[in-house]
């Protein structure tokens, strides 16, 4: 079982109740999300096929091939979607910043800065499937299984200190020119979305951060610390095609899940609905945007 990091100590009787409760809901555990850290690029790695750009065998390093599959159980479903819609976010997160980083770059062209801008903003409705997708479980089993963990773990803990979306976030107050209603139109879907998601499934009370009377704003490296511990996220130098084989690997297990288990979540509104229906071919896009990083140079 993951440890807390340094600095957090959970209260010993919710993290007793919370581990025991996740421990009889999983198989095993989710392998580790590789990234750099959102400030640092991809680093070509000298034992990666494509990187060296030929194609003789050679030990690449790759991170394990999820194996892991949720149980019979609506709760150990709920934690497989949690933790896999979380790691997806991430990777479409990764993507929003290689993106922005590129328009901000001095020698790229104008028309290419938009149309990066542009497709980042499109890349707020697969973030958007992916809170669907995430939080898809009972607000009953959310209570029992999901909170009380991230209650355990700290007992503020916040979706806002995710450091990925963070940087995003920046990068297009930085690249502020360049937006348009596009933009805009896209940021206040996927706040709705999320709202919605949180209202749904904490239908009286607050978050756990605003709870324990925290503020967004203060948020600090320790948070963002305690965040990535959470869902299983471990900062290290990884080459892009490392990067886009996790990502494809996760879509491929976000597919098989719903293929077998259909989102079927009554939010009570048409365009939630038409939203969730739209999951799939929201990731299929995203897997058909990172392939090509796999045959090319980093």
């Amino acid at each position: 079982m993951t440890t807390a990091p340094v600095g957090y100590a959970p209260r010993p009787d919710l993290r007793h109740t919370a581990v025991q409760t996740v421990e009889s809901t999983v198989d095993s555990e989710f392998p580790l999300l590789h990234l750099p850290m959102p400030g640092h690029r991809f680093r070509p790695d000298s034992r990666c096929a494509t990187c060296r750009r030929d194609r003789v065998p050679a030990q690449v390093r790759r991170p394990p091939r999820p194996s892991w599959r949720s149980g019979p159980d609506e709760e150990s479903l709920a934690w497989f979607r949690w933790l896999l819609g979380h790691h997806l976010a991430t990777g479409v997160w990764r993507v929003q910043r290689e993106l922005l980083t590129a328009a901000l770059d001095p020698g790229t062209r104008r028309p290419d800065a938009i149309e990066a801008v542009h497709t980042t903003a499109a890349l707020y409705r697969t973030y958007s499937t992916l809170l669907l997708y995430s939080g898809s479980c009972t607000p009953a089993v959310y209570a029992r299984v999901i909170r009380t963990r991230m209650m355990a773990w700290h007992p503020a803990f916040s979706g806002t200190w995710a450091r990925d979306h963070e940087h995003v976030s920046a990068l297009l107050r930085q690249l502020k020119p360049l937006t348009d209603d596009t933009v805009a139109r896209s940021l206040r879907a996927n706040r709705l979305v999320h709202m919605a998601v949180a209202k749904r499934l904490v239908p009286v009370g607050r978050s756990l951060l605003r709870q324990s009377g925290g503020d967004p704003r203060d948020t600090t490296d320790g948070d963002r610390d305690c965040f990535d511990e959470f869902f299983r996220i471990s900062r290290d130098d990884v080459c892009r095609h490392s990067f886009a084989t996790q990502l494809t690997d996760r879509i491929l297990l976000a597919r098989a899940d719903i293929a077998k288990s259909p989102l079927a979540v009554d939010h009570g509104d048409d365009e939630l609905h038409r939203l969730q229906a739209d999951l799939p071919a929201q990731l299929a896009q995203l897997a058909s945007m990172v392939s090509e990083w796999k045959e090319t140079r980093s």
